[in-house]
């Protein structure tokens, strides 16, 4: 059995905040640590529009950062390949790229939820505002 995050209420609140950008968001009510987002907006150059997009929180969200992103595989910008954050063909120990995701090596720093408010500090739509970044710079 997965281990449990330690915070579901304040998780669930949260993916409703991010429904509410994303349309449809899938999550386990009992234990939400994993959460996909059907259309999530790629940056322009890229040759798709959008992609799936699976964030694991680990048990520790959302007193540490989301833990890792997944986006389509097969993604590339202005016809190249992506930046070498974009493990592709999947990554060693990274268990989301059995089901054909690649893995996108994000370390998300400086980190400070708030932790009376989901409005104030960090929460997941910054998380996914800083892939976003990251797509669009790399």
């Amino acid at each position: 059995m997965a281990n449990k995050v330690k915070n579901p209420l304040r998780i669930i609140a949260e993916i409703e905040l991010v429904s509410s950008h994303f349309g449809t968001v899938a999550f386990d009510e009992k234990n939400p640590s994993t959460v996909a987002i059907e259309k999530f907006d790629l940056p322009p150059g890229f040759n798709k529009k959008y992609s799936p997009l699976l964030l694991d929180l680990g048990i520790n969200y959302p007193r540490f950062p989301v833990q890792d992103f997944y986006i389509d595989r097969g993604l590339r910008k202005r016809g190249r390949k992506v930046s070498g954050h974009y493990f592709e063909n999947g990554f060693i120990g990274k268990k989301y790229c059995k089901l054909g995701l690649a893995w996108y090596s994000l370390h998300l720093k400086n980190w400070k939820p708030d932790p009376h408010s989901i409005f104030n500090g960090d929460n997941l739509l910054t998380a996914i505002d800083a892939l976003y970044k990251a797509l669009k710079t790399d």
